[in-house]
């Protein structure tokens, strides 16, 4: 009997970590999308709101989720103290302090570290401009994971419930 349970909790661990690691795959496509909607919300406030970086960064920070939020609010706050005078120095440290917890992975990163040395020291046209840019980039990354998402998520369900039942069964 006890051979039993313990190859049924095998098996239901096993398909419980397929389950986790296809939960991760959606969590990172949300991760991209809630990085778009931060690229977009500052066009806007450059463009439409005429604010400087800082500002832009801040009236940001109360239209995003929590983890892009305190990103955003300590970029600001930096840029305003001129703690540190490079602009792309000071989004890298943050982009490390703050997005360590987001499902992104370490290339998607450091494209959000670079973001400062692309926006720093050029005029507003050229901001918008880059900012133009990195929407593009991110909804191709967006498309991209999601088009790669249903295949893998399958194979992540299918490894774990056939891991489950070979371990199981070698339990057994």
């Amino acid at each position: 009997m006890l051979r039993a349970i313990g190859a049924f909790l095998v098996f239901l661990a096993s398909a419980g970590m397929g389950c986790q690691e296809s939960r991760k795959l959606s969590e990172h496509i949300q991760a991209l999308e809630e990085f778009l909607q931060v690229i977009i919300c500052l066009k806007g406030e450059i463009r439409y709101g005429g604010s400087s970086l800082p500002d832009a960064f801040r009236e940001t920070a109360m239209h995003c989720s929590e983890g892009y939020a305190a990103f955003l609010k300590a970029v600001s706050e930096k840029m305003e103290n001129r703690q540190v005078e490079d602009p792309g120095r000071i989004i890298q440290q943050c982009a490390k302090k703050y997005l360590k917890e987001k499902a992104l992975s370490a290339e998607e990163q450091e494209r959000i570290a670079q973001l400062g040395e692309r926006l720093g020291y050029l005029d507003r046209e050229m901001q918008l401009r880059q900012l133009s840019l990195y929407e593009d980039e991110f909804e191709r990354m967006i498309q991209k994971a999601k088009e790669a998402a249903p295949a893998k998520k399958k194979l992540y369900h299918s490894l774990g419930v056939l891991g489950g039942a070979m371990l199981a069964i070698l339990f057994w």
